[in-house]
C-alpha cells in the first residue's frame, strides 16, 4: 500500500486501510474506490494523506504492532481525557492507563515486529495521533533496551502524557498552519513546564512519566529545552522519548508540509545522534525501524523497479524485492523476487514518492 498526500489522490484509486477519526468513528472504509465526492469529502474532513493500493503489485500489508482496535480506542480515550484536562486541569489516569496496557500488550506480543507507522489522522486530531505513536515507539525502543516492566509502563505513560502541556496553550498558536513568530515559539516552548507541573501533583502519575513531559526538548549536547541539561543528565526516559517524538513528528502529514518518507527521517535521525539525541538509543531505535517499508517502490542500480516484500532487523537497508520491471523498463506479469542481502552487487539508488508512481511507464 502507499501512503499518499490527498492532493496527488486521483479517482479511481483504492483505500488500502479503515480510515477513522479520533472519536472512533469509520469515515471511510478499505477497499473503497475512491471518486471526485469522496476525495472532496477527506478534504473537508482536514485529513492531508491516506494509503491506497498500489497500482503495479498487490502485496499484503506489514505486521502492525498495534491492533487496529487498539488504535482506535487509544486515540478515542486520549482525546476524550485531554479534551476533560482542557476543562478542568485533571487527568482521567484510570482511563489513561487503560489505554496503556493495552498498548504495552501489543506491543509485548509483538517483540519482533519492524516499527511501521501507518495511522490516518485527521488534522485537528494530530495531537493523540501523536501522542499514541511516541508511546508505541517509545515502549518498542524500551523493550529493546530492556527495561524493567516498572520502567516501561512510567516511561509508556509520560510518553503518552508528553505534550499534555499543549491542552494549556491557545489553540490558535499549537494548531496555526504557519511558520511560528518567535513570541508563538516561546509560548509553545512552555507547554514541558505547564506539563510537567500538572502531572508531578497528579495523583497515579510518577515522577518518572513527568520528567518525560518536562525534558522531552532537552537535546543531548545541551542545546534544548526548558533548562538547557545534557548527557545523562537527561532522564533516560526522556532520551528515548525525544527519538521517538521527532520520528513521528517527520514522518507525519501536517498542513504546511508533506511527511517525509521513512529513509528520510532515518537520515535525520541519524544526523542527530550525539548531538540532539543520544547515540545509543538511536543505534536501538535505527535498528527496529523500517528504513524501506513493505509496499515500498524502488529503483535499483541495474534500472529495474522493485516494490519491497519483506525486511530483516539491523538489515533494513538490504530488503527482499519483488522486480516488477525489467532494465528495458518492461513491467513483469510474474515478479521475480530478489533478495539484497544475497544480492550484494545490486544497490537502491531512488525511492519513489507515491505521486511519483503514476508517472512510471512500463512497456
Amino acid at each position: 500500500m502507499l501512503r499518499i498526500a490527498l492532493e496527488y489522490v486521483k479517482p479511481s484509486m483504492v483505500t488500502s486501510r479503515n480510515i477513522y477519526n479520533a472519536n472512533g468513528s469509520l469515515l471511510l472504509g478499505k477497499d473503497c474506490v475512491l471518486d471526485p465526492n469522496f476525495i472532496r469529502r477527506l478534504a473537508n474532513l482536514n485529513i492531508d494523506a491516506i494509503y491506497v493500493k498500489n497500482p503495479f503489485c498487490d502485496i499484503a500489508p506489514a505486521e502492525e504492532i498495534l491492533h487496529e482496535t487498539t488504535r482506535v480506542k487509544a486515540v478515542k480515550l486520549t482525546k476524550t481525557a485531554f479534551e476533560a484536562f482542557q476543562k478542568t486541569r485533571s487527568l482521567n489516569v484510570v482511563g489513561m492507563m487503560q489505554v496503556l496496557q493495552k498498548i504495552l500488550e501489543d506491543i509485548l506480543s509483538h517483540k519482533h515486529v519492524m516499527i511501521h507507522l501507518t495511522d490516518i489522522r485527521t488534522r485537528d486530531d494530530y495531537t493523540f495521533g501523536h501522542s499514541i505513536n511516541v508511546c508505541l515507539i517509545s515502549a518498542m525502543i524500551g523493550v529493546k533496551m530492556r527495561l524493567s516492566e516498572q520502567q516501561l509502563t512510567d516511561m509508556a505513560m509520560g510518553a503518552l502524557l508528553h505534550d499534555v502541556g499543549l491542552m494549556m496553550i491557545s489553540p490558535e498558536i499549537v494548531n496555526k498552519n504557519q511558520q511560528l513568530s518567535a513570541d508563538e515559539y516561546a509560548v509553545v516552548k512552555e507547554h514541558t513546564s505547564l506539563g510537567f507541573e500538572v502531572l508531578r501533583k497528579q495523583t497515579g502519575i510518577s515522577l518518572i512519566a513527568a520528567h518525560v513531559a518536562y525534558q522531552h526538548h532537552e537535546d543531548y549536547d545541551g542545546s534544548g529545552y526548558p533548562r538547557g541539561v545534557s548527557g545523562e543528565e537527561i532522564h533516560r526516559c526522556a532520551r528515548i522519548v525525544a527519538v521517538a517524538d521527532i520520528y513521528d513528528a517527520l514522518t507525519s502529514e501536517r498542513a504546511y508540509r508533506q511527511a517525509m518518507l521513512p529513509h528520510e527521517a532515518y537520515e535525520v535521525i541519524l544526523g542527530s545522534r550525539g548531538r540532539k539525541l543520544d547515540p545509543q538509543i538511536v543505534d536501538v531505535f535505527l535498528e527496529n525501524v523500517a528504513l524501506f517499508p513493505i509496499g515500498t517502490m524502488v529503483l535499483l542500480d541495474t534500472n529495474e523497479i522493485g516494490v519491497v516484500t519483506e525486511i530483516r532487523p539491523k538489515l533494513q537497508a538490504r530488503p527482499t524485492l519483488k522486480i516488477i520491471r525489467n532494465a528495458k523498463g518492461q513491467r513483469l506479469s510474474e515478479g521475480r523476487s530478489v533478495d539484497l542481502t544475497q544480492e550484494l552487487t545490486r544497490f537502491i539508488v531512488k525511492v519513489y514518492k507515491p505521486e511519483e508512481i503514476a508517472t512510471i511507464k512500463m512497456d
